[in-house]
């Protein structure tokens, strides 16, 4: 018996290494395909547009800086929490310090007030001989009493020496990430700037409808041939054991974001061309969660879309967030419904924060509403 659960064992790490193997293998050819599609569009007049190309350039740092903001704003928080639990160690060191000196000097006093011979004097003081034995132990009670307070008053002096060592190293730290976080504050607001006389620069060059309408052309284009692309190269993907399908969850998901819907599927947009998702207004910074569980199959800057993050949800099932000012999950990873993929914002020229989000089967646009509960 023992035998054959050593074999189990043997099999099926045998087997979860073989499956690891190939989702790593599926995710090099995956991430080698959007690659080679990216490499394609810059040759093509697809990606030619010097004024797009300056608008991602603003964005991505951007979003650089958003995330270097976040992720410095929870360091302060942690290190000033730090620094209050060693200001509270401290406080407590130096009462019990306090405390421990007012009982050793009333233990050095009594002492000095016994003499150096303490318990000679306390035996020959005593007329009952039948009470040496007794004195003795009271002696060597409050000796090692004496003794204990005495060590322990000793190493609470070095704790506190090591908890304001510890503070004022807490309060270097602390002092060096404020300084960062107000420099890179600093460049956000520079770079926001920066991003709002390309946008207005980028929008005088399409001041026409035909212009407009080629470029969200151009954007289209751009997307279809993305997630042809991600969609070849995705299928082999090892689902896991308690996968669900996104058909059984039709009319159950949860919204990506709680908004205002601004555009709604099928809405026209220019001359022929419609909307194939929705567009909600939110503020930026909202946080943007996955519709239904999945694989990101595609966490990166597109062109008219921004910072944006596909997830494949298996049974040739997609869904999309563009417009993101911080994309959290990389390419590859799996995620559950309600888990958080990005925080909102304006990438890919907006005006103002708003999510566009899209669910396709087969490559084809599927109206949400129809999957998404009512909100």
């Amino acid at each position: 018996m023992r035998n054959f659960s050593i074999w189990l064992f043997l099999i099926v790490s045998a087997l979860s290494l073989t499956v690891g193997a190939e989702n790593q293998e599926q995710l090099n050819r995956l991430q080698q395909s959007i690659d080679t599609l990216q490499k394609t569009l810059k040759k093509s007049g697809l990606e030619k547009e010097e004024v797009e190309n300056e608008l991602m350039s603003v964005e991505l740092r951007v979003a650089l800086l958003n995330s270097a903001l976040r992720e410095l704003g929870a360091d302060i928080i942690k290190l000033e929490k730090k620094q209050t639990e060693l200001q509270q160690q401290k406080v407590t060191f130096q009462d019990g310090i306090e405390s421990q000196l007012t009982e050793l000097s009333l233990h050095l006093n009594a002492a000095y007030k016994m003499g150096a011979q303490e318990p000679v004097k306390l035996l020959l003081n005593q007329r009952d001989p039948s009470k040496f034995s007794r004195i003795l132990s009271y002696y060597d009670y409050f000796s090692q009493s004496r003794t204990k307070q005495i060590e322990a008053y000793e190493e609470n002096l070095v704790a506190l020496d090591q908890v304001l060592v510890a503070l004022n190293k807490q309060k270097i730290v602390l002092a060096k990430s404020k300084v960062s976080l107000a420099q890179n504050q600093n460049e956000l607001l520079e770079r926001k700037e920066q991003r709002e006389k390309t946008l207005k620069k980028l929008q005088l060059s399409l001041a026409s409808d035909q212009k407009q309408l080629d470029q969200w052309q151009k954007q289209r284009s751009r997307l279809r041939r993305l997630l042809s692309s991600v969609e070849e190269s995705s299928r082999e993907f090892a689902l896991p054991d308690d996968y669900v399908s996104m058909s059984s969850r039709k009319g159950k998901l949860n919204w990506p974001a709680s908004g205002r819907l601004e555009k709604r599927f099928g809405n026209i947009r220019s001359g022929s061309l419609r909307w194939e998702g929705w567009l909600i207004g939110i503020e930026a910074g909202t946080p943007v969660s996955s519709v239904h569980q999945g694989r990101i199959v595609f966490s990166n800057y597109l062109r008219g879309f921004g910072l944006l993050i596909i997830v494949d949800h298996g049974d040739s099932f997609m869904s999309l967030y563009a417009h993101n000012q911080e994309l959290l999950k990389d390419t590859g990873d799996w995620v559950d419904a309600g888990e958080i993929l990005a925080h909102s914002g304006d990438s890919g020229g907006l005006n103002k924060p708003a999510l566009y989000f899209e669910i396709r089967q087969n490559g084809k646009p599927r109206n949400p509403i129809k999957w998404l509960k009512s909100n």
